[in-house]
């Protein structure tokens, strides 16, 4: 794939699984109108912010 050392950089310090981790990114960012090759930090923090509002957003959901 073509994209910049900044999602490789991140998929291995997860230490998590880097094959689904790096299509779940890639998907994130598709979602959300970014280019892996373009990236830089601050479009990977919007994209991940999203991200996590919408996964927290979900869990109250689930416990209320």
């Amino acid at each position: 794939m073509g994209e910049n050392n900044l999602i490789q950089t991140v998929v291995t310090a997860t230490g998590l699984p880097s094959e689904s981790l790096e299509r779940e990114l890639l998907n994130l960012l598709n979602q959300n109108g970014k280019s892996p090759e373009t990236l830089c930090l601050d479009d990977l923090r919007e994209v991940l912010a999203d991200y996590l509002q919408t996964v927290f957003l979900e869990l109250a959901d689930t416990s209320e």
